[in-house]
């Protein structure tokens, strides 16, 4: 289950997430999730849940109390019993060791920790409210606080990013003994200010070159330091990864509360209007699909290969037969041969996978199966 907090102190220059600064609407729409938690629960006849993400935003802007009110709505609509993982996230700055150590005890035992980057010129450059130093502090307090599955957020492709600093951040972040680090591509596809300003000259993103330079060198220096590789964008210590996020890629079935958040059940996918104030009095709307049988296997071979496990591909064309469907398979065959001829796909026995080469070329690769 994944619960959407909507609401920052500043907004980021690349945002384009559903959020606000307008806090006025926290205690509504903390007292609507707790109802739709409630609700849920009710209508889904207490289902069990296994892994819990609070997301934003910025979740750490929650008061104890309205943490406290959210985790026991969830604890009393839900069980809980196989709960493998519950993940908060949190932005450097905005928390601090008594906030860290209360939300420890009401059970949360993850935390992922928006850093994007040590370098303080950059960081004002996305907007962003702390500093190298504030990051790094924030990642000490969790650890302290006996959050001892932590994960750090580093962004690539921010202007006047280069790849000795990349490196030189992710070496000081894994020092700390981070067990979890994800790899962002700065996207610019919607409008927000930093987009803006390299529309008008005033910055330059980095050439497609660079940003491929900087992921190969992470491929190789965050093994090396310790952080295994198992998603396109994600490394962990062995058996730190995310399992929340692993559930996505694994089309496992998901319920998202909050504004703009998505959900997955069977072939019904839907998500909540973003538009804060009112989802928080309850006018939003809900947009639903159900996706057809030729959809529901795209998303297989879509996901499952984002993961450097790869996909079951005698399986996947095992229920393509159930379905009436090989002949869509023998497409994807066909279209996937060149990559496989230039070695960004591997097919092991009835496994595929991308290769590291294809992991940074991914987008091209997956478009086969949209």
């Amino acid at each position: 289950m994944y619960l959407h907090l909507p609401f920052c102190r500043d907004r980021c220059t690349y945002c384009s997430f559903a959020t606000t600064r307008d806090d006025s609407l926290q205690p509504a729409t903390v007292a609507r999730l707790a109802a739709q938690v409630q609700s849920w629960g009710n209508a889904l006849e207490h289902p069990r849940v296994d892994t819990l993400y609070l997301g934003g935003g910025t979740p750490s802007l929650l008061s104890l109390e309205e943490l406290n009110a959210l985790t026991s709505a969830i604890q009393g609509a839900f069980d809980l019993s196989p709960l493998l993982e519950a993940t908060l996230e949190a932005n450097p700055g905005t928390v601090d060791f008594s906030w860290l150590q209360g939300a420890r005890r009401l059970g949360w035992d993850r935390i992922s920790m928006g850093v994007q980057t040590l370098d303080d010129e950059l960081l004002g450059r996305l907007g962003r409210i702390h500093n190298g130093t504030v990051a790094l502090e924030s990642l000490e307090l969790a650890r302290q606080a006996g959050f001892h599955r932590r994960s750090g957020d580093l962004m690539v492709g921010i202007p006047g990013q280069d790849l000795s600093r990349v490196l030189e951040d992710t070496r000081r972040l894994v020092a700390t003994g981070l067990e979890h680090m994800s790899i962002y591509l700065l996207d610019l596809d919607k409008n927000c200010p930093l987009k803006a300003d390299v529309g008008a000259g005033r910055l330059t993103l980095p050439s497609e070159d660079s940003v491929a330079t900087i992921f190969e060198a992470l491929q190789v220096e965050l093994p090396r330091l310790g952080l295994l590789p198992y998603e396109i964008s994600n490394y962990a210590n062995p058996g730190a990864e995310s399992k929340h996020n692993s559930r996505y890629w694994e089309r496992r079935p998901y319920l998202g509360i909050g504004p703009s958040a998505a959900s997955h059940l069977g072939d019904l996918r839907w998500t909540e209007e973003g538009n804060i104030p009112a989802w928080a009095d309850g006018r939003a709307g809900v947009e639903i699909t159900e996706l057809d049988a030729a959809e529901s296997l795209s998303e297989i071979p879509m996901l499952g290969l984002r993961l450097h496990r790869g996909v079951d591909w005698d399986r996947l064309r095992a229920e393509a037969e159930l379905k009436k469907l090989l002949p869509l398979v023998d497409s994807w065959e066909s279209q996937l041969a060149p990559y496989e001829q230039g070695g960004l796909v591997i097919r092991e026995g009835g496994n595929v996978r991308l290769s590291q080469r294809g992991m940074l070329l991914s987008n091209g690769i997956l478009s086969t199966f949209v």
